[in-house]
């Protein structure tokens, strides 16, 4: 058996078929959040399915995200939608997925990971503890759960290794088909924090910037999609931008948008190049470091760089 992730796997079509065939209603209804590319935008940018397999078989799925159905809500990581097949059950092969899912949670240093469920007497022998009464998107009545992470010991380094890990997978098959250019400006494949970023295109965007708004979501890369454009560089309004990541007083604005205006004069090849001689010149982990706090400034340093 093997846990692995839908949208970092190589076959989704076959796994989506497996979904598909689960006699639940919740399981068809992500069955169509799948289907139809919504279930990021229900639930969270970094959403992931997590699915237990044998060969080509589905025996368990469930989801990992950071909303599920109680919304709005300051609560998370969710476990959400779990599910395993009639004919797999009685193994505890939940059990595994949501081992899986507090891994992930472990190194993202959450203290609790929660479940929402209409179910008594099935979680708690996972370890999970009741918590509190919500009412779902639906309006209906449901049952928090939720199981503590932040217990130190050999349990949890143990959860961190595994974690570590298994992040570290989902994140380079993450990467291997995106464009690394960051809607606004910035690379991706020069983000200190990359090792846990698979870029805010990939099907693993979990940039830090983008924690700080609901779902994960960058208003520069919401901005971007609502207007069909390419990335924050195309926009006619850049100069004068001020939303997210541009924000007047945000740490690093200035030297994102001279990134932006870079790569609109200068493409995304000379971008990636000037930025591996900044690595190799300077010791620094932010490009405001280098950059500065002017735009102005900041494009002239990247423009020097390139004619070295």
């Amino acid at each position: 058996m093997k846990v692995i992730e839908y949208f970092t796997s190589d076959n989704k079509q076959h796994w989506l078929d497996q979904i598909k065939k689960s006699d639940w209603g919740a399981g068809q209804f992500l069955y169509t959040l799948l289907n139809e590319d919504r279930l990021k935008a229900a639930v969270g940018e970094t959403a992931l399915v997590l699915m237990l397999t044998e060969g080509d078989a589905l025996l368990s799925f469930c989801t990992f995200a950071p909303l599920d159905d109680i919304q709005p809500t300051d609560l998370g990581p969710w476990i959400g939608f779990v599910y395993t097949f009639p004919k797999y059950r009685g193994h505890r092969y939940a059990g595994i997925l949501l081992n899986y899912a507090e891994n992930l949670a472990t190194v993202m240093d959450r203290e609790y990971v929660y479940i929402s469920t209409g179910h008594t007497g099935l979680y708690e022998k996972y370890g999970y503890e009741f918590y509190c009464m919500e009412k779902d998107i639906e309006g209906e009545d449901s049952r928090v759960y939720r199981k503590a992470l932040y217990l130190d010991g050999p349990d949890k380094e143990k959860r961190r290794e595994d974690g570590n890990l298994w992040k570290a997978e989902i994140v380079s098959k993450a990467k291997a088909d995106a464009d690394i250019t960051a809607f606004c400006g910035f690379s991706c494949s020069h983000c200190f924090l990359g090792e846990w970023c698979g870029g805010c295109r990939s099907v693993f965007n979990c940039c830090s910037y983008g924690t700080l708004f609901e779902g994960g979501r960058c208003p520069n890369v919401v901005c971007c999609r609502e207007k069909n454009l390419e990335g924050c560089y195309v926009c006619p309004e850049l100069e004068q931008c001020e939303k997210g990541f541009y924000e007047p007083g945000n740490d690093g604005a200035a030297a994102c948008k001279a990134q932006a205006i870079f790569i609109r004069r200068h493409g995304k090849e000379a971008f990636f190049r000037v930025h591996d001689k900044l690595h190799e010149t300077y010791d620094f982990k932010k490009t405001q470091e280098i950059l500065g706090t002017s735009v102005s400034d900041g494009l002239r340093i990247l423009e020097q760089a390139l004619d070295e």
